[in-house]
């Protein structure tokens, strides 16, 4: 056993590999032995035109589980080669058909007693107690249900997702919050005089009059804010919600910002509003409309780059 068969799942794409260029090499063989000069990558564009007589490529692509780029590449060659050739459809010129050359039907001639001898041979290395047919029709199948990279992709999140906590702000968090929301302020605005009032004293601007800051934790790191600032009865203001640059596209965003309309909601409060910029804070408008906030008409604000105001009742 060497050291791909020993690490599973892993390798799998390298496996597959492995058996399908022991299977091509053997395959150019038999053909060769039958004096067929024929390549095994050709096999599924052929054999599809031999059953289905003429088919757009659209149709061939779909017919053999092929990216449309793939298919076209395929028949190139295979036109190259004299095997298959195309023509206009008939009920719609603009649609290309394909089908087989007479030399290609001839071929196939030729091959069908050598495909039914290869047929039995596979059965006999696959017919075993773990059916490598029956396997395949099992993976593809879950792999249409949901891809490789869309399982990763969920797999991450919920790993993400398991180690993230959203905690109440701690002083010995200043530091954190003045770093997250400086490096995402500076990387696109003006740090305007207000960001530096509320940053250097997050303590003293939001939570002396009844606010709230929440931190989002990644582990022991904390890789996200989200502050409310009490602006009137039953009204507080969302602000300084950010993630930092190397955790963006997590989904931390959706979590701080559930967690802090919940937060919202615990302190009795009515209302949620803020401020944001249409161009620099798009992803950011866009979570807010998906949290259930609603534009209304801009009023008076301390930031230059607000150019929106939005609101959600509780």
């Amino acid at each position: 056993m060497n050291i791909f068969n020993e690490i599973g799942g892993l390798a799998i794409s390298t496996r597959l590999q492995r058996l399908s260029d022991q299977f091509r090499r053997e395959g150019i063989q038999i053909y060769k032995a039958n004096n067929i000069e024929f390549e095994p990558k050709w096999f599924p564009v052929i054999y599809a035109l031999h059953v289905k007589s003429s088919l757009s490529i659209l149709e061939l692509s779909e017919e053999i589980g092929y990216a449309h780029p793939s298919t076209i590449s395929l028949l190139k060659e295979l036109e190259r080669e004299g095997l298959v050739e195309s023509f206009k459809d008939k009920k719609d010129e603009r649609k290309r058909m394909v089908r087989l050359t007479g030399k290609a039907s001839k071929m196939v001639l030729q091959m069908q007693p050598v495909w039914e001898k290869m047929k039995s041979v596979a059965e006999q290395i696959t017919n075993n107690a773990n059916n490598l047919l029956l396997a395949m029709d099992e993976t593809e199948y879950q792999l249409k249900k949901e891809g490789f990279f869309d399982r990763y992709q969920s797999l991450t999140q919920s790993q993400t997702d398991s180690a993230i906590t959203i905690i109440d702000y701690r002083p010995e968090l200043a530091q954190a919050f003045y770093d997250l929301n400086y490096a995402w302020i500076s990387e696109i605005y003006e740090v305007e005089p207000e960001d530096q009032k509320t940053l250097s004293d997050p303590g003293g601007y939001y939570l002396k009059d009844g606010g709230a800051i929440l931190i989002a934790m990644f582990y022991d790191e904390p890789v996200g804010t989200c502050a409310l600032k009490l602006v009137g009865p039953g009204v507080v203001e969302l602000s300084k919600m950010c993630v930092s640059k190397s955790m963006r596209g997590k989904k931390i965003g959706d979590l701080l910002g559930t967690a802090t309309l919940e937060k919202a909601r615990a302190m009795g409060m009515k209302k949620v509003m803020l401020n944001s910029n249409r161009k620099g804070s798009a992803a950011g408008i866009n979570l807010y409309r998906k949290l259930g906030f609603v534009e209304v008409p801009l009023s008076k604000t301390n930031f230059k780059r607000a150019d929106i105001e939005m609101e959600i009742d509780l």
